[in-house]
């Protein structure tokens, strides 16, 4: 990817510099008049243009750089178990104790609370 990037670079900056030499072709080839002023008028806007652009690259670059967020995923939300999805509570084991586990039995009890145990044996 890096290697694209970089050839996608270099054939920027080479056809901005074709530009550049055609420009300044143009204008040596006449005299100063209202065309000349405006191909270095252009001359400057592209030139500018392809300045900005670069800059701006690598100005967000270095911002991804500085956060380390290069493609990394988004930490996982901490896991609780203080209530279900449906809003009920929860009531069980530890998380730990509910990952080591093998068999994991959900029931609901009187009041619509959702009870983790834990059966068949701990650890994996």
């Amino acid at each position: 990817m890096q290697a694209l990037r970089n050839a996608i670079h270099y054939l920027f900056s080479i056809l901005l510099w074709i530009l550049f030499g055609y420009y300044w072709y143009i204008v040596s080839g006449r005299k100063i008049s209202l065309e000349t002023f405006q191909a270095v008028i252009i001359l400057a806007v592209v030139s500018l243009l392809g300045l900005a652009a670069t800059a701006l690259w690598v100005r967000h670059n270095l911002n991804i750089a500085r956060h380390n967020r290069r493609g990394a995923p988004a930490p996982a939300p901490a896991e609780t178990l203080g209530h279900d999805y449906l809003g009920r509570p929860v009531r069980g084991p530890g998380l730990d104790r509910l990952r080591a586990a093998k068999v994991i039995s959900i029931t609901l009890d009187d009041g619509n609370a959702k009870v983790l145990a834990t059966s068949g044996g701990e650890g994996s």
